[in-house]
């Protein structure tokens, strides 16, 4: 954690706040707190784009979109230098809620990229642009979700956000994660001075039916608090099956089964997430 500080300074692009939901392990429900935490502001009326910068296209298909038939696509705003943000945004159905697209093109970016000049600030410049004109559509939060991977990629979003939620699960590999994770941001701002700050750490996928998970929420909790601070939303997303039947009809939990568990979870969660950004502003 040596060079970096979780709590370090941000900085907003006209009052817009860029969130990366980011994390180096995969299956922690990094897509699904993303989704549900743009649906769950844009319905309290707040103007929100769902960026997805993870060739899996997870959070493209979570709105029903077909990442093959979309033409705007997130690896362009990387490849171009003259590819404008406002291109890259779609409407998602939803009201207040607009997408920025991704697909398995966006893997191409990786790999030529790599002797670009600037590489890993393309998308902090597309968005500073897009801030800076007066004909564009305003944003009060912009979520982005980042692949399981510490590419090329994720950089450029860390790069670019404000702010950063790492959703874990119980699990004690989950702070081996983390560990990663700070250590690539801890390189980035010896190297390339990002702003990005820690929000919290989501823990998700807990279940609450085995003893075991409970032991190690309590441990991982307390490891938290000794190495990073006060950086645990208070709120734990639980197992639901409901979850991964929503996503089949693609529309948030939020949206579709209001009574669920993990629906009330997930609005917990953005209260706590609109307070964080409050205090950190």
């Amino acid at each position: 954690m040596e060079g970096y500080s979780l709590a370090e300074a941000g900085y907003s692009y006209g009052g817009m706040r860029v969130t990366a939901f980011a994390n180096e392990k995969g299956g922690v429900a990094k897509t699904t707190s993303c989704v549900n935490l743009s649906a769950a502001l844009a319905e309290r009326g707040h103007s929100v784009l769902c960026m997805d910068m993870d060739p899996q296209a997870n959070a493209t298909l979570a709105f029903g979109l077909d990442p093959d038939a979309v033409e705007a696509q997130s690896h362009m705003l990387l490849l171009d230098p003259r590819y404008p943000l406002e291109r890259s945004i779609i409407e998602s159905g939803i009201a207040n809620l607009d997408v920025v697209p991704s697909s398995s093109n966006l893997n191409m970016c990786n790999k030529t990229l790599v002797a670009e000049v600037g590489r890993e600030v393309r998308l902090r410049n597309k968005l500073i642009e897009y801030a800076r004109s007066v004909f564009t559509k305003r944003y009060d939060y912009v979520m982005v979700d980042c692949s399981p991977s510490l590419d090329l990629v994720t950089v450029n979003v860390l790069m670019a956000a404000t702010d950063m939620v790492v959703p874990v699960q119980a699990k004690f590999y989950s702070l081996q994660g983390m560990s990663l994770l700070a250590e690539t941001v801890a390189s980035l701002y010896e190297q390339l001075d990002p702003r990005v700050k820690t929000l919290g750490i989501l823990v998700t996928m807990f279940d609450r039916s085995t003893a075991l998970d409970g032991v190690i929420y309590k441990l991982l909790a307390e490891k938290i608090e000794q190495e990073y601070g006060d950086f645990l939303f208070h709120t734990v997303i639980g197992k639901n099956v409901a979850v991964s039947e929503t996503e089949a009809s693609a529309r948030p939990i939020v949206l579709l089964d209001r009574s669920a568990s993990a629906a009330k979870a997930y609005e917990a969660v953005t209260d706590e997430f609109i307070e964080r950004l409050a205090r950190s502003s």
